[in-house]
C-alpha cells in the first residue's frame, strides 16, 4: 500500500511540475525576437550590390520593426582591400517568421565567404532588439 501511495505522490508531483512550465511556453509565443542570416547571398552588377536572405520573427505593439544588414569581406575573397556595405529594410513585426530580402549597397565584393551582421530594432520595445552574426558565401547567380 505505501508504494502506491508513493507512485501516487510522485505522479501528481510530477504533473505539477509540468502545467506551469507547458503554461510559461504557451504564455511567450512570440513574444521574442529572432533574426536568422540565409547562408548564402548573391552580387550582381560588378560586386556593388548584394542580396542577403533573412528570416525575422518579432513583435511590436506597432506591427514593424527595421532590419540593417552589414557585410564585410576581405581578401583573398575579394581582390580588393575590403569589400564592405549596409542595408536597411523594413520588417513586419507580428510575432510570426517572415522571409525578409535586403539589398546592401556596397564595393568590391565578390563570389567567397564574408561576414554578415543584421541588427534588428522594434520601435516601442526594446526587448525586441536583436543584433547577430554570421559567416556566409556570396555567390554569382
Amino acid at each position: 500500500m505505501k508504494r502506491i501511495r508513493f507512485i501516487i505522490l510522485l505522479s501528481a508531483m510530477a504533473v505539477a511540475m509540468a502545467v506551469p512550465v507547458v503554461a510559461k511556453a504557451t504564455g511567450n509565443t512570440g513574444s521574442t525576437s529572432s533574426v536568422y542570416i540565409q547562408d548564402r547571398a548573391d552580387y550582381d552588377f560588378i560586386g556593388t550590390n548584394l542580396d542577403v536572405g533573412l528570416l525575422v520573427t518579432c513583435r511590436d505593439s506597432t506591427g514593424f520593426g527595421t532590419v540593417n544588414v552589414t557585410v564585410n569581406q576581405y581578401p583573398p575573397a575579394t581582390p580588393y582591400p575590403f569589400g564592405a556595405g549596409s542595408g536597411p529594410q523594413s520588417v513586419v513585426c507580428d510575432g510570426r517568421t517572415h522571409s525578409v530580402a535586403v539589398t546592401i549597397i556596397g564595393a568590391g565584393f565578390d563570389a567567397g565567404p564574408a561576414k554578415a551582421t543584421a541588427a534588428l530594432t522594434t520601435p516601442t520595445n526594446s526587448k525586441g532588439n536583436k543584433t547577430v552574426t554570421k559567416w556566409i558565401t556570396i555567390v554569382h547567380v
